[in-house]
């Protein structure tokens, strides 16, 4: 079966776009108004080419399907490197809405949400079969890989969450963090 996805910009115009921003021609602004795109848009193609070369502009017309240790791989830089979406999709070449969606499928689920789903309509009627259908579990490795992927991802959120709190607390000195109220 054969996919057909129709592109909104070409992939000259962006290679175009992008090589007039680096090349020091227009700011990104001045491009977005110039070409009547959200300056949004530009910033995720120049990331994007800054990442992987400007091949990566090009369109695909292939539907990608990907591996769960793929996916696993991608949520795992995500959830323990402080960047966006954004630049996490661009250094994997993927959108930004995959990133975002597998990260909340794995928080949702664990690592079970990134394996692949049954696609299609279900059968009417049973296939005969001997075989009992079975559940899919995971193995120990898998889990405790899972349990020590959200400790890194929540060790890191209090990481931030401290670093912000200390620079309150020296931004507003007279305003004590450690005094009791009673």
């Amino acid at each position: 079966m054969r996919y057909f996805f129709m592109t909104k910009y070409s992939t000259e115009l962006k290679i175009e776009i992008v090589s007039k921003y680096l090349n020091h021609e227009d700011s990104i602004k001045g491009l977005a108004k110039q070409y009547n795109i959200h300056w949004t848009l530009i910033r995720r193609w120049i990331d994007k080419a800054k990442c992987q070369g400007l091949a990566a502009l090009s369109v695909k017309h292939t539907k990608t399907t990907y591996s769960s240790d793929f996916r696993l791989n991608v949520v795992r830089y995500y959830l323990t490197h402080s960047i966006g979406v954004s630049k996490v999709a661009a250094k994997f070449n993927i959108s930004d809405s995959q990133v975002y969606n597998w990260a909340k499928k794995f928080n949702e689920e664990g690592y079970a949400g990134l394996l692949p789903k049954q696609k299609g309509r279900p059968r009417k009627v049973p296939k005969k079969s001997k075989k009992t259908t079975k559940k899919l579990e995971l193995s120990e490795k898998q889990k405790y890989e899972e349990k020590i992927l959200k400790q890194e991802a929540e060790l890191e959120r209090l990481r931030v969450e401290n670093l912000v709190l200390k620079k309150v607390a020296a931004r507003y000195p007279r305003y004590p963090t450690n005094k009791k109220h009673n």
